[in-house]
């Protein structure tokens, strides 16, 4: 028999890019071109013949008031203005979860704080804006790592008006998963293979 010792950190190691790959699967099949955002940032640009990112910032939404976590895609994706929604499956009937405001240039995320939060993400708002005729999409996955693909046709929020990435699609992340979450589970495995690898030898 192989040396244990040797065996553990190789399945460990194995076990920590699975664990990795399923965690960034995508929702769905992505278009060419993509943009991933989430409510921390940066938006990602990915696919395609083009790539990039945009950093974030605060910005006031000039419509609502509201100071919201602004990505702008300006010079790579001219978009139609407008709403989109993502509601929580499992809330009560229309509870927003998050709002995303395209307005030409880029787009603003306002998601929803949870009460006695204590660390928020940068798009987290106590009140998230009222929603202008939004195009509305349900959350897919389980809560705390959940979102949404969303590839707007002609005419809706966020559709491409240059020509530049026709056909884009947004990979929206609703809820990040805690570093602290994925420790704890690659932790558990690295102990359940230990304990695993000491019977055998036993």
């Amino acid at each position: 028999m192989k040396n244990p010792t040797k065996i553990v950190p190789a399945v460990a190691g194995i076990l920590c890019l699975l664990v990795t790959t399923v965690l960034a699967q995508p929702l769905e099949t992505f278009p060419n071109e993509t943009w991933t955002i989430d409510e921390n940032g940066p938006a990602v640009l990915s696919g395609g013949a083009l790539a990039g990112y945009s950093n974030g910032h605060y910005q006031v939404d000039p419509i609502s008031g509201i100071t919201g976590w602004y990505y702008g895609l300006g010079g790579t994706n001219i978009n139609v203005a407008g709403d989109v929604v993502l509601l929580e499956p499992q809330a009560p009937a229309g509870t927003i979860s998050d709002l995303l405001r395209f307005d030409g240039d880029g787009v603003y995320f306002f998601s929803d704080l949870e009460p006695n939060e204590t660390n928020p993400d940068k798009a987290d708002v106590p009140v998230i804006p009222q929603a202008i005729n939004p195009v509305v999409l349900y959350e897919v996955g389980p809560e705390g790592d959940n979102g949404a693909l969303y590839i707007p046709g002609p005419g809706q929020p966020g559709y491409d008006l240059s020509g530049i990435l026709p056909g884009i699609g947004y990979n929206i992340i609703s809820d990040v998963p805690e570093p602290a979450s994925a420790t704890l589970l690659l932790a558990g495995a690295g102990l359940w293979l230990l304990k695993s690898s000491r019977r055998r030898k036993s």
